[in-house]
């Protein structure tokens, strides 16, 4: 009787683990990916539950509870390629392409002949953009394969990251020769051209492509800027026209668009294009410029004169901007050895915050290059323009403090020291020290040495 109880619990286990796993199977189907999220535990020790567990937690965009699930199946096996891959996926879904290049590597690793693995690593490489590794991983791609023009291709583009723009281009052109009509080929070499200024060879190369494709939308807008670089605005207009009915509504087509139109003396067409480029880059110079004189041959005059207004207060930097730029430019200066640009600089910043206490470092300036007229010149003015309460250091109380040093008295023992020096070496003629041959003492500015 006990015997049979048992097979009847089992029985009954048996069904029920059967029924769950109709329903996960019924709920997948219907895409119901809660559902069998809800249904499956977390901790279960069914490899093939927690699998699809996982591939639930995917599609709704639940990755970092999916790479939970993938990490404990790699711990099992380190050599699942296919759990390798996922975790790479997610990674990258999740837009951290360094962690997923990793896992490409350890799957290319495992299977160097399979070109998707290599592909998908370099392409990670190449969106965290570590181009250097994407380079090595290239070159490792072309050992195995010497006739890929896709190797070449990304290789190419690793370059162009690294700013190797001549060797970008020779691994473009080998792409190119090998497959003349890979479009994003063909759109990196013309916009290689079009960075500089052969616009004729960008159209050249673009034309030749679209002899077999014409809607590529990378080697259109590469092919429409270079007709409207090269003002030949008619074409210009008919391929961003072309790219906007495609769907292109991005900035540069709605930009250069604009451009053409108005190098084509219709108006109301630039108006209505750089307005939408406006409304993508409200700040951009080039388009307020173009979008103003748009307005301002249209109906919208006051506009016009409003957005010229603006990109002019945009061009010209207010003075604290000013004043942060030549504070680092004389830093800049400094740490690189040139003292007379640092000089200048020093003078330019004075000139935006009247803080006389630069006339101190410049002096300093002109010390430490051993031109001590200048150098005494300055330090006077320090002295001269340093209020009297601050000359000597003084307690709450107004007392002297022995032990304390300002600015001002440091200025004046040097200057001390320098006339001193140079009476023992030559004297002191009367005027010595009053005209120096490098300052226009009524403008304060450094004559070229």
């Amino acid at each position: 009787m006990r015997t049979l109880v048992t097979f009847m619990l089992c029985l009954v286990s048996v069904t029920v683990v059967a029924q769950a796993h109709d329903e996960i199977s019924l709920a997948m189907e219907e895409f119901d990916y809660d559902k069998v999220i809800h249904l499956i535990a977390p901790d279960t020790k069914d490899s093939l539950l927690l699998s699809t567990r996982i591939q639930a937690l995917k599609a709704m965009n639940r990755y970092p509870e999916a790479i939970v699930g993938l990490t404990s199946l790699i711990v099992k096996d380190s050599a699942d390629t296919k759990v390798l891959i996922d975790l790479a996926e997610c990674y990258k879904l999740m837009g951290r392409p360094r962690q997923a290049a990793n896992y490409y590597q350890k799957a290319v690793s495992l299977r160097p002949e399979n070109k998707f693995f290599r592909l998908q690593y370099i392409r990670s490489l190449l969106n965290a953009e570590d181009f250097e590794e994407a380079r090595e991983a290239c070159h490792g791609w072309l050992e195995q394969d010497t006739v890929s023009a896709t190797g070449y291709k990304y290789l190419g583009q690793a370059y162009e990251g690294m700013q190797d723009i001549s060797n970008a281009f020779f691994s473009y052109n080998i792409a190119y020769r090998r497959d003349s009509l890979d479009a994003q080929t063909v759109a990196r070499i013309a916009n290689i051209f079009n960075n500089n200024q052969q616009f004729a060879d960008a159209v050249d190369v673009t034309e030749r492509y679209r002899l077999t494709d014409t809607t590529s939308v990378d080697v259109n807008r590469q092919n429409a800027k270079a007709y409207c670089m090269l003002k030949d605005y008619k074409t210009a207009i008919e391929r961003y026209e072309s790219l906007k009915r495609m769907g292109d509504r991005s900035f540069l087509t709605s930009y250069y668009l604009g451009i053409s139109y108005y190098g084509d003396n219709w108006f109301y067409g630039s108006y209505d294009n750089l307005k939408e480029a406006y409304a993508k880059n409200p700040t951009d110079i080039n388009v307020l410029y173009y979008y103003a004189k748009s307005c301002s041959r249209t109906s919208w005059k006051k506009e016009g004169v409003e957005f010229m207004e603006k990109a002019v207060e945009i061009a010209t930097p207010n003075d604290s901007i000013l004043e942060r730029l030549y504070k680092g430019l004389a830093e800049c200066y400094g740490y690189a050895g040139e003292t007379y640009k640092k000089i200048e600089a020093m003078n330019q910043l004075y000139k935006l915050n009247k803080d006389y206490k630069l006339f101190f470092s410049i002096a300093r300036a002109y010390d430490s290059n051993k031109d001590y007229e200048n150098a005494v010149h300055f330090y006077e003015k320090f002295m001269s323009l340093t209020p009297k309460n601050q000359r000597f250091p003084y307690d709450e109380e107004g007392k002297l403090i022995e032990s304390a040093t300002t600015t001002y008295q440091m200025a004046e023992k040097r200057v001390q020291k320098i006339k001193e020096e140079d009476f023992f070496k030559n004297g002191a003629p009367d005027d010595f020290f009053f005209a120096p041959k490098k300052i226009d003492i009524k403008k304060d500015t450094i004559a070229a040495k």
